[in-house]
């Protein structure tokens, strides 16, 4: 199985009328001729500095590796459900479950805080413009008024104690007002 390592471009050519970029890895090997050296049958995974998988395809001309690495994994030992979201880390030799670090978790948490606020966000936008033009119905105010309620509450959300999956797991997100 071939590893290309941290390939870099190394020049720039017009051809055709359009710029090619030419990568090579660590080890000098030049990207295009190198790609004749993967086996078809195999997955070919594209992973960053800290091994997290970015992009991955069984046909190895259709990926774009800069400033990354590239391995090829035996298809029977791609594990179920593997995907390019960021949960997957090539270690090297195998595919394995990403782990997180404590900030990363932390992060992750306040991604989804501001999830939550994006989706707030939008489903109030219509009704405090209606608000402020005083041309809101009380139904809908009656609306609005949950939902500033809600997100009152994601906010008092504590995530500080946030370390680990489990942690994460456990946060209590108030329910969306109906």
């Amino acid at each position: 199985m071939i590893t290309l390592k941290k390939l870099q471009v190394y020049n720039a050519e017009m051809i055709a009328g359009k710029s090619v970029l030419f990568l090579k890895d660590n080890a000098g090997r030049d990207w295009y001729e190198s790609q004749k050296l993967f086996a078809d049958e195999t997955l070919k995974v594209v992973f960053n500095s800290a091994g997290i998988i970015v992009s991955m395809n069984y046909d190895v001309s259709t990926l774009w590796p800069v400033d990354n690495s590239v391995a090829e994994v035996a298809a029977d030992d791609v594990p179920e459900g593997i995907d390019i979201s960021g949960n997957w880390m090539y270690d090297g030799k195998n595919i394995v479950p990403r782990t997180y670090t404590a900030e990363e978790w932390q992060a992750r948490a306040e991604a989804q805080r501001q999830s939550l606020f994006t989706a707030a966000n939008a489903a109030t936008a219509d009704w405090r413009t209606e608000l402020q033009l005083d041309a809101i119905s009380d139904e809908d105010k009656a609306s609005l008024i949950k939902w500033m309620a809600y997100i009152k509450a994601v906010k008092a959300v504590d995530i500080s104690a946030v370390k680990d999956e489990v942690g994460y797991n456990a946060i209590a997100w108030p329910s969306q007002p109906d």
